[in-house]
């Protein structure tokens, strides 16, 4: 009896998870989509703030994430990296930087192919996961 209701539920939870990741991949879709009008600037790495992170497996390895500056209308800034790496991005390399023409202080790294493939993998996986779990709900209602 119960192992009928786990295999009734079982497509549900597939078709809800897929949701999940392609809703948040969505998200971070928009969220991306935000800095395609914005205005850009060129920013160079000065530096790294290193810190250790650990695995599920208490593995730990050192990440990096750059320390950006740019000028802004004669000013100069800097920002911190959204993204962490293992290996630190030399210094003085050079990063595009947009900022929200409305808000210049609302600025972000510019890298849509790497954000654009990652976030395509998300949310096409989810959605792949959305499309067999609502086959799979259909064809064990029949």
């Amino acid at each position: 009896m119960e192992e009928d209701r786990i295999l009734r539920l079982m497509p549900w939870f597939f078709a809800g998870i897929g949701a999940l990741f392609a809703g948040i991949g969505l998200w971070m879709a928009k969220s991306e989509m935000r800095g395609r009008r914005w205005h850009e600037v060129e920013g160079r790495v000065i530096g790294h703030d290193s810190h250790w992170s650990s695995d599920s497996d208490g593995d730990r390895t050192l990440m990096h994430t750059a320390t950006i500056e740019y000028r802004l209308a004669g000013v100069t800034k800097q920002m911190r990296d959204s993204l962490s790496t293992n290996r630190p991005r030399p210094v003085g390399s050079v990063m595009r930087v947009r900022y929200n023409p409305d808000d210049p202080d609302d600025v972000m790294v510019w890298a849509p192919l790497c954000n654009g493939c990652f976030i395509g993998i998300f949310a096409g996986l989810g959605l792949l996961f959305v499309a067999i779990g609502t086959v799979w709900i259909l064809v064990a209602e029949v």
